[in-house]
C-alpha cells in the first residue's frame, strides 16, 4: 500500500521511519510547507515528495498527519473528503468549534480516522490498564500522574502550542481514561511560570497541577512542567484496595532520590523518544491494521475530543480560579 505523510518535521520523520519498515508499505509520500524538509524525510525512508496535500491524497492508500496542530482539522477533513483513512497526531483540533467540526465529518461517514495519543500503546499503561480492568488492585482510590519535560520548548513553538494543558497535560487525560475506564467530571486546575515568566507572553505555564474527579468517584492528581533539570519524566501511580503500581519508574527515571544507598539514575531519559519510541511502531501497526484488516481504531476521534475538553476546562479552572465541570465542554 501507499502511505502519505503531511508534515515532514521530526515527528513525521518518524513515522516514515516506521513506514518504512512495515512489510505492507510499498511507497511513501512526503509533503510539507518546506519542500527541502519534504525531500530530505523522504530520502531517509525512500519515498518521493508531492507539492501539496491535495496531491499527496489523490494518491495514497492511507495518510499521516504530522503537521502543526492548528492545521489538524482541516486535513482530517480533507483526507475524508478523498476517503483516505488517516492517523494524525494530537491532539485533534486547538478548540472544541473545530474538533466537533471533524467528529461530525468522520460520524457521517466510513473512513477511518485514528488519533496519535501513542502512549496507549506502552507496556507500562497497558499492563496498568489490565490490572485495573481484572480488579487485581482492587477498587481504584487515587491516580497521580507526572510529565515534565527535561528541556524548555522554544518561544515559537509555544506560541503555536494551545498551551500546556493542551499540548503536554493532554497525554495525561488521554492515558487516565485509558487506564482507568473511567470518565472526567470536574476538574481544578492551576498554573504558574516560576523561574520561566516569558510563559505569560503567550498566556502559558511553566507548570501545572490539576486534581480531577472521576465518574465513580476516584481522584486524581496530574501535574507538569516544561523543564525538569535532570531528565524526561513522565510516570503515573494507580492507588487501589488491594495494590497499588507505578508506570515508567525504572533505572532511568530522572528522579534522585536522597535516601541513603540509593543509586542514582543511570543515563535517564532526556526525551520521549527514548521513553516512548516503540510505542510509534506499535501505533503504526495497529493503524496499518485498521486500515488493512478492519481491526478495531485504537484511539477515535471521539477519544481525542474528550481528552480536548478536559484540557479546555483545566484551562478555562486555572484562568478563572473555579472547578470547571466537563458539562460545560458539551
Amino acid at each position: 500500500m501507499k502511505v502519505g505523510i503531511i508534515g515532514a518535521g521530526r515527528i513525521g520523520a518518524i513515522h516514515a521511519e516506521n513506514l518504512r519498515r512495515h512489510p505492507e508499505v510499498s511507497a511513501i509520500i512526503v509533503t510539507d510547507t518546506m519542500a527541502a524538509q519534504s525531500e530530505y524525510v523522504a530520502a531517509t525512508c525512500g519515498g518521493e515528495t508531492t507539492p501539496g496535500p491535495d496531491e499527496l491524497l489523490e494518491s495514497v492508500d492511507a495518510v499521516v498527519i504530522c503537521t502543526p496542530a492548528d492545521m489538524h482539522a482541516d486535513l482530517i477533513e480533507l483526507a475524508v473528503a478523498h476517503g483516505v483513512p488517516a492517523l494524525c497526531e494530537k491532539p485533534l483540533a486547538m478548540n472544541l468549534v473545530d474538533a466537533d467540526r471533524a467528529v461530525a465529518i468522520v460520524s457521517q461517514g466510513d473512513v477511518p480516522v485514528q488519533i496519535g495519543f501513542n502512549r496507549r500503546f506502552d507496556t507500562g499503561y497497558r499492563t496498568a490498564r489490565n490490572l485495573v480492568a481484572d480488579g487485581s488492585l482492587g477498587a481504584v482510590t487515587l491516580v497521580i500522574g507526572q510529565h515534565h519535560d527535561y528541556e524548555l520548548p522554544s518561544e515559537e513553538y509555544v506560541a503555536r502550542s494551545g498551551g500546556e494543558f493542551i499540548d503536554q497535560l493532554i497525554h495525561e487525560f488521554d492515558i487516565l481514561r485509558f487506564v482507568t475506564g473511567r470518565e472526567v467530571i470536574r476538574v481544578h486546575a492551576a498554573g504558574a511560570t516560576k523561574g520561566f515568566d516569558w510563559f505569560s507572553k503567550y498566556d502559558d505555564y511553566a507548570q501545572t497541577a490539576v486534581t480531577l474527579w472521576l465518574d465513580d468517584g476516584t481522584l486524581a492528581v496530574l501535574c507538569g512542567s516544561r523543564q525538569d533539570p535532570i531528565g524526561y519524566d513522565v510516570r503515573m501511580e494507580v492507588f487501589g484496595t488491594k495494590d497499588s503500581v507505578s508506570v515508567g519508574l525504572d533505572s532511568h527515571t530522572p528522579l534522585r532520590s536522597v535516601e541513603p544507598g540509593v543509586p542514582p539514575p543511570i543515563e535517564p531519559y532526556a526525551e520521549w523518544i527514548p521513553r516512548f519510541g516503540e510505542t510509534y511502531v506499535r501505533e503504526t501497526d495497529a493503524f496499518l491494521a485498521m486500515v488493512l484488516n478492519g481491526e478495531p481504531n485504537e484511539c477515535t476521534v471521539h477519544d481525542a475530543r474528550t481528552a480536548l475538553a478536559i484540557a479546555v476546562a483545566c484551562t478555562m479552572s486555572a484562568r478563572e480560579g473555579r472547578i470547571v465541570t466537563l458539562e460545560e465542554m458539551a
